[in-house]
């Protein structure tokens, strides 16, 4: 059973949201939420909230039907690292050099840090620091699907509730609202 033309807004909505919701910066903060600890006198950095943009990209919501007598099931598709980007990732372990090194080329305003001397650091060091400080800090979640949904549901509650009066106009105009007598 395909979903009626008049609902692909709840897909269009949710993609539309999830993409501008990504795109917010935010202050680094440990797993516990906490502001990072910076050394020195420098207050803790907002860095541009998107690195290579493929997550942004990627993500594709559309409707499908479900496995469950043909119901409709609203599908969200995304890259698999969207898990820690939304929900954050403990400390403990080391992240995987190599994603933090990919991460790192990508990622703008993290190029040319020098240290206390004024000197350049060299890029493989810089990813050692960041890993170390996943590994000691974690880092907290974004949790960009649940704010989402938490801001666009009162404006998709008044859309769908007039594509819903329009879907019901539609029926009665072309005569495909079946009314049966009770017996």
């Amino acid at each position: 059973m395909p979903v009626s033309p008049e609902f692909d807004i709840i897909a269009d909505y949710l993609q539309e949201g999830l993409v501008t919701e990504l795109q917010v910066r935010r202050p680094a903060r440990t797993y516990g939420g906490l502001p990072k600890p910076v050394s020195g006198k420098f207050p803790t950095p907002f860095s541009p909230p998107i690195a290579s943009g493929n997550l942004i990209k990627k993500i594709k919501v559309y409707w499908t039907e479900g496995i469950f007598e043909g119901t409709p099931e609203l599908v969200v598709e995304m890259p698999d690292y969207y898990f820690f980007v939304d929900a954050g990732r403990r400390p403990g372990r080391f992240p995987p050099l190599n994603a933090i090194d990919r991460w790192a080329v990508q990622k703008q305003g993290l190029t040319n840090i020098r240290n206390e001397k004024g000197q350049f650091i060299p890029r493989k060091s810089q990813v050692f620091l960041y890993a170390r400080s996943i590994a000691q800090f974690g880092f907290a979640g974004t949790n960009f699907i649940q704010k989402t949904i938490d801001k666009i549901l009162p404006d998709l509650e008044n859309q769908i509730g007039n594509a819903a009066a329009e879907y019901l106009q539609e029926l009665i105009d072309d005569n495909r609202l079946i009314i049966l007598p009770q017996d």
